[in-house]
């Protein structure tokens, strides 16, 4: 057997390629949503062979005719007449679409697409549940806390006796059963007022028939204080007042002006002037600061608190059940599953998302590849044995007495204990002879397969479960372990049976060219549980490389991207569609490597439409966001390059962002995020000193006392109606929570700038060099070289000593890296000895060591 021992590390990559080989061929028996029918029995060799070749093709692989289709019309007894039909098709009641060349079962999107008597679900047209369905219910959200006058939607989550999602038309009443609130309705939500004042107590109640439920308010009064701010601190996912916060108000210069501590209702009043920084600090959550406020709006603020992501480990083992048959040939099924994502995805560590990699080995046509891929996608077939289940980690929230384990749930909500989101995945499978050529060669981009791969696929199916419930640990060494509980989960429940185009506008820039990959993610939008995705196209950027994603196949323009979705189904009917085109300058998913640059444009869908041929794209008409370049930090306590001590700022403003956001990320995982105006980001902020007993988040915390990762995130905020929104708009309006900000978010923009560092390559320690030896160093989160116009921050300082006179003092500069940030350094002929040190520093342009300094040391031996 030949074996290319070329692992493939990047589950973002390994995802494409396994994507790509799911979507790469024609149809075959194994694709469920494909009907059978007509002479399906009859065996053939060539298309000749079949009753009619206008309506039936020859299946090869099995040697029998199937049906055949160019257009919907030949999918119905109109064009293939009685003794032709597909009865299958004939009994659908939205009938069949022709889709790849086979007919289908049409699904609908929405309501709409039926009959006055039934609804859409699970994306066929059925009679409405009746309302006695219903046994249980839920309102998200659940808690508020938030100033009296302040208009709030709810929503409700219904579920029947077995705890499957009911969705229904009719039925589902609100009502204000405290004075606290006004308002009321019918429907799956409803608008309420804060009236008047009060601590908490249940306000809002849903109701259908004999089952209701109940969301708590606290209703806080006016604040009308001179002078002051009031600044209310809630736990962004789920909206528990965060009490013992410290707040602290700090001047321009970083200064701290005012500090307290949020009462048991989260709140806190402190004095203030106009443009204060104000920061929000909490062992258990991430930092927040509020860069220069504006006294002159309500000066009440509503921030939210994510908790620390990596604090907390859980989620659910996922079964996929009644999986694609098992064929003689061989064949490879897969599947990725995950857990919604309240806000932007950008908010979610890597590891709530996906688990710890694992690697896999596939075998085909006498070559195998090793993978690496997440803990949550399931693989099976070409000499890979399915696991009985994968690991989906899952994201803090809420949750009730129905989770085993949890004898408290409100306490266990309030510490971050547990979490109901929506459980998704994406599953395929696909013959082994049809598998497209060169997805075992090393040298292939699986993404530009998957591009090349995407219409004629129809082998993608979605599934959902809604409200799915998990226990969170802690994630300290010697905590109590947590058994996640083993879910099913049918491998095929809704085909992703909308193939559309999706015009994406021209790429931006970064560095010597241009993003060179976009994903297009169609998904909904789900109250309390996050996004959901339904199904996904892509696109590459590579000849010629230039602002438009390269032409596909049987599209007639560049910038056009083939798309296939999934309706709502399985309880998120009735809930948003949206749109996400994400360009990226290298591959996507597991830990974001440093220098990693995207941007996105968000836009709602009305629903996905069944466009094979791109007649009508949808179009993305928000353009990218430049990437955020040129920002800086000087963590150190003096000046340094022109940025005052502690301060943080932009070169330039990003055109068309209204707010930027800095995030620190320690070796911990913990965060501090930095709010500014995007018109303010070149004045930048300077971070006030946290609290005695907090650390600095700014810093890793480590023992050498070096920085933190840094990364910057650029956004387009708007009104539905296109109004920018600023900072001050959104604080004071809680605009800063999950949903209510990814709801606003038009476009978005990051690059990851990591950290400064240097490790050595060669030689190894202890290694014996020649006289005059090349070294090799590789710098991460720093830019070598000497133009400072380019954005260039400076070079690798080699210093040699314990060598003798030859080379005891000597200095080495080197101001050249390759693009994967290699440096290399020779030493000088003179030097030599048993035991020489080298040490690489980092350097700014006029070569002093930067602040906190970085370096890396190896000892070798120079005869």
């Amino acid at each position: 057997m030949r074996h290319i021992p070329l692992p493939v590390r990047s589950p973002g990559l390994v995802l494409a390629c396994l994507l790509a080989c799911a979507m790469g061929c024609g149809m075959s028996d194994l694709d469920a949503p494909f009907i059978q029918g007509g002479w399906a029995d009859d065996a053939c060799t060539v298309d000749q062979d079949c009753a009619d070749p206008a309506l039936f093709f020859c299946n090869t692989a099995l040697s029998r005719c199937e049906p055949a289709c160019r257009t919907d019309l030949d999918c119905s007894v109109r064009r293939r007449g009685e003794l032709n039909a597909i009865a299958a098709c004939e009994s659908q009641a939205l009938g069949c679409r022709c889709d790849a060349s086979r007919c289908v079962p049409a699904l609908c999107t929405g309501d709409d697409g039926c009959d006055d008597q039934d609804v859409c679900r699970d994306g066929a047209c059925r009679p409405p549940p009746p309302p006695s369905a219903a046994v249980a219910c839920r309102v998200v959200p659940e808690r508020v806390v938030a100033p009296v006058g302040t208009s709030l939607r709810f929503e409700a989550w219904v579920s029947d006796a077995r705890g499957e999602p009911v969705v229904l038309r009719d039925g589902l009443t609100w009502s204000a059963v405290s004075a606290r609130v006004k308002g009321g309705g019918t429907g799956s939500g409803a608008t309420f007022t804060l009236d008047s004042v009060g601590t908490e107590v249940e306000a809002v109640e849903a109701r259908v028939g004999p089952v209701s439920c109940r969301a708590s308010v606290t209703v806080l009064p006016p604040h009308t204080a001179e002078g002051q701010v009031r600044v209310v601190v809630t736990d962004a996912l789920t909206g528990h007042p965060v009490e013992a916060a410290s707040v602290v108000v700090a001047d321009a210069l970083g200064s701290e002006t005012a500090r307290a501590s949020t009462d048991a209702q989260g709140v806190a009043v402190l004095a203030a002037r106009s443009d204060s920084t104000l920061s929000v600090f909490h062992p258990d959550f991430g930092y927040l600061t509020v860069a220069n406020y504006d006294m002159g709006g309500s000066r009440d603020l509503r921030l939210p608190l994510r908790r620390n992501p990596v604090d907390r480990v859980g989620g659910v083992h996922v079964r996929f059940t009644t999986p694609a048959p098992v064929v003689a040939n061989g064949a490879l099924s897969l599947g990725m599953a995950g857990l919604s994502v309240p806000g932007l995805l950008s908010e979610a560590a890597p590891a709530q998302v996906q688990g710890p990699d694992r690697d896999v080995d596939l075998t085909l046509g006498g070559a195998m590849r090793q993978f690496q891929v997440p803990a949550n996608v399931w693989v099976n077939g070409l000499g890979v044995l399915a696991p009985e289940a994968v690991d989906v980690p899952g994201i803090a929230g809420v949750c009730d007495a129905a989770l085993p384990d949890v004898a408290n749930p409100d306490a266990a909500t309030r510490v971050g204990g547990c979490g109901t989101r929506t459980l998704w995945a994406l599953t395929a499978q696909v013959l082994s002879g049809q598998l497209p050529a060169g997805m075992m060669d090393p040298g292939t981009d699986p993404l530009l397969l998957l591009a090349r791969a995407l219409p004629p696929s129809g082998r993608f199916s979605s599934a959902v479960s809604r409200d799915v419930q998990f226990a969170l640990r802690s994630s300290n060494p010697g905590e109590p372990t947590v058994q996640a509980p083993i879910l099913p989960l049918d491998f095929r429940q809704v085909p992703l049976a909308f193939p559309f185009v999706a015009r994406v506008p021209p790429l931006p820039r970064f560095r010597d060219g241009y993003l060179g990959r976009v994903l297009v993610v169609g998904s909904v939008a789900a109250p309390g549980r996050g996004t959901v995705p339904l199904g996904l196209g892509a696109a590459v950027n590579v000849n010629p490389v230039d602002p438009n994603t390269d032409t596909q196949p049987g599209l007639a323009s560049p910038g056009f991207v083939r798309v296939r979705m999934a309706p709502a189904h399985h309880g998120l009917e009735g809930q948003a569609y949206r749109l996400l085109a994400l360009a990226s300058s290298g591959t996507l998913g597991g830990e974001e490597p440093m220098g990693l640059a995207t941007s996105a444009v968000m836009a709602p869908l009305d629903a996905p439409h069944f466009d094979p041929e791109g007649a009508e794209p949808v179009t993305l008409a928000d353009a990218f966001l430049g990437i955020p370049e040129g920002a800086h930090y000087n963590p150190d306590t003096a000046l340094w390059h022109g940025l005052l001590p502690r301060e943080w700022r932009m070169d330039a403003t990003v055109p068309g962002a209204t707010l930027v956001r800095a995030t620190f990320t320690n070796a911990a995982g913990r965060r501090w995020t930095v709010w500014v105006d995007g018109r303010r980001s070149v004045s930048g902020v300077r971070l006030p000193v946290p609290p005695s007993g907090l650390e600095d988040r700014t810093f890793q915390g480590d023992t050498g006392g070096s920085r933190a990762s840094l990364s910057v995130e650029a956004l387009a905020v708007a009104t539905p109606e296109g109004r920018s929104l600023n900072l001050s708009a959104l604080a004071e309006s809680g605009g800063l929570a999950p949903e209510p900000l990814v709801a606003a978010v038009r476009a978005a923009s990051t690059l990851n700038y990591g950290r400064p560092q240097v490790t050595w390559l060669e030689p190894a320690e202890g290694a014996l060099l020649s006289r005059g030896a090349t070294v090799r160093v590789r710098v991460d989160g720093f830019r070598v070289g000497k133009e400072t116009a380019n954005g260039d921050e400076g070079s690798v300082l080699l210093t040699v000593r314990d060598g003798g006179p030859g080379c005891d003092g000597v200095l080495v500069r080197g101001d050249g890296a390759t693009r994967s940030g290699e440096v290399a350094l020779t030493l000088p002929a003179a030097c030599s000895g048993p035991e020489v040190t080298l040490v690489a520093s980092l350097v700014d342009p006029l070569g002093l060591p930067l602040r906190p300094a970085v370096s890396a040391v190896r000892t070798v031996r120079v005869p």
